[in-house]
């Protein structure tokens, strides 16, 4: 009966090895920030007046050297309702695997009203670099006249 306590002891000792829980899953909240990256900017007008609160911000990251309306053309889109501003920032996600090796990439951006009246726009696409920690900051044009 002596090799019941020597058995009991190597049980023991191997036990929590067994016992270890594998490392979670990756979740899909995980892989979809993997995917993603951010192009963050900052956007004002120099017009001395407000927007309605609940107006939108589009903002669009363009491959320039696509023809304008072609497959591709847009890489990034997305609609922010600012909370307050100008000036207003933001932070677009896109994908890079969207993003073509030396390509030359820029910002579109529209204000508009609730109504979908546009104020304010960027005249050309502001240059920007994915991948770039930098924030982008611009300023926007009065589109319409009062």
């Amino acid at each position: 009966m002596p090799a019941r306590p020597a058995v009991l002891a190597c049980c023991l000792l191997l036990a929590p090895t067994g016992c270890q829980s594998p490392p979670p899953p990756a979740t899909n909240a995980g892989l979809a920030a993997a995917e993603h990256a951010m192009i963050r900017g900052r956007a004002t007008y120099y017009e001395k007046m407000l927007m309605p609160s609940d107006s939108v911000l589009e903002v669009r990251l363009l491959d320039r050297d696509a023809a304008a309306g072609a497959p591709g053309a847009v890489v990034a889109a997305a609609s922010f309702t600012p909370l307050s501003g100008p000036p207003y920032d933001f932070a677009l996600p896109y994908d890079p695997a969207r993003l073509r090796e030396g390509g030359r990439y820029g910002l579109g951006v529209t204000l508009s009203t609730p109504q979908g009246e546009v104020f304010f726009a960027t005249e050309t696409p502001v240059a920007v670099q994915p991948g770039s920690a930098a924030t982008v900051e611009f300023r926007m044009l009065r589109t319409t006249t009062p």
